[in-house]
């Protein structure tokens, strides 16, 4: 049986902000870009399988978990600029991307900011365009009024406050997963009652984006080679719509399409599920060579 690597957690000072991180595995650079609420924790069983291949990192998003808000707000724009400063603080001077939902489209800001020094890009259930969203326009809507008033200080504040009441936080939960469609295999109850003040104004932003973003915002082309895993059946973004932008914007493009029926895992994969499940992609990923390369994808 195939033992997962170790995990080793680093505080990385950068320009923009102090970065909890996760490193683990030796090979070529990659950076897991997390999703909207994401702990090393959630997600240390995918970063030990993709550091078979890889040396991988992974990192909490500034304002979350073990990370420094970043001064002026939390921005995809922003976080591009701190995933360059991450390759930088590892030594990696060209580095792979991976992105899964919201990382998506931080993994797209970042090849557009660092386009010169990724390798070749995972694009894992994304969110590419506010187009491809499935919710109905009242749920959204009503996700975006939401957003813009826990923008502001005093509405963040009271919440965070609010966090402390068994019954604010079901309703919460509540809102977030049956208005807003969010899926977790984390207990989202527990995790919303450790939320700071800054953790809700990135989630806030976060979810700003997603209601916003375009895909004339996230677009090419990109020469680098891409792998785009989805399930046709996500209820939360649409299928056709996300494979025509990648499709659109990758020349040198591997699709695998999955049949689940959620957007994230409903209870966690452990590192033996990866193996067991997706061992094949990574050795798809390590036999393929893409063109201009001599690597592979």
């Amino acid at each position: 049986m195939t033992e997962p690597l170790p995990v080793t957690i680093h505080q990385a000072e950068l320009a923009s902000t102090s970065l909890r991180y996760a490193e683990c595995g030796d090979g070529p650079p990659l950076i897991i870009v997390p999703a909207t609420i994401s702990l090393i924790e959630d997600w240390t069983p995918m970063i030990q399988f993709v550091a078979q291949r890889y040396r991988t990192y992974f990192f909490e998003m500034p304002g979350h978990g073990g990370s420094a808000p970043l001064q002026d707000g939390f921005s995809s724009a922003r976080l591009a600029d701190v995933i360059g400063q991450l390759a930088d603080h590892v030594g990696a001077d060209r580095f792979a991307l991976l992105g899964f939902s919201f990382g998506g489209i931080l993994a797209l800001r970042a090849l557009q900011a660092h386009g010169d020094r990724v390798t070749k890009v995972g694009l894992l259930s994304p969110c590419v365009s506010n187009r491809a969203l499935t919710r109905p326009s009242l749920d959204r809507a009503l996700v975006s009024t939401v957003t813009a008033v826990l923008e502001r200080r005093l509405p963040r504040h009271t919440l965070a406050r609010l966090f402390a009441s068994e019954r604010a936080v079901r309703l919460f939960a509540w809102f977030m997963q049956d208005v807003g469609g969010f899926e977790s295999p984390t207990d989202l109850r527990a995790r919303l009652m450790s939320y700071s003040e800054s953790t809700i104004w990135v989630l806030a932003a976060q979810v700003r984006e997603i209601l916003t973003v375009t895909e004339e915002d996230l677009a090419g082309p990109y020469r680098q080679p891409c792998f785009f895993g989805m399930s046709r059946f996500d209820p939360l973004l649409d299928y056709a719509t996300t494979e025509r932008f990648v499709r659109a914007n990758f020349a040198d493009l591997v699709v695998e399409t999955f049949d689940w029926d959620y957007h994230a895992p409903p209870v966690p994969l452990t590192f033996d599920d990866y193996v067991r499940d997706y061992t094949p992609l990574l050795e798809a990923d390590a036999a393929r060579v893409s063109a201009g390369t001599g690597t592979g994808i």
